[in-house]
């Protein structure tokens, strides 16, 4: 990130399609999530990105920078806030 003056990596939370929660154990592949940040300790923020044709949830993870989690929250923030993909749910 520091050579390529990266404030952060913006990646599919997913690269399966969200389980349904009837049928979590038969449709549950894993996620992406869990891949860098737990093992670095980098900070990470997962935030909507739209829904699936199944009109299931799809999340992005914007990783950044040890300590920098002020600039995480202003780029989570601001595409939350262009994109309004949040939706309450019924």
């Amino acid at each position: 990130m520091d050579e390529l003056q990266l404030d952060a990596l913006v990646y599919p939370s997913w690269n399966n399609k969200p389980a349904r929660i009837a049928f979590f154990e038969e449709e549950y592949k894993g996620d992406n999530s869990q891949i860098i940040s737990p093992h670095t300790g980098q900070p990470a923020f997962t935030v909507p990105m739209g829904f699936t044709a199944g009109n299931l949830p799809a999340g992005l993870q914007f990783l950044g920078r040890m300590f920098d989690e002020g600039i995480l929250i202003k780029l989570t923030y601001s595409y939350e806030q262009a994109t309004m993909h949040r939706k309450s749910p019924n």
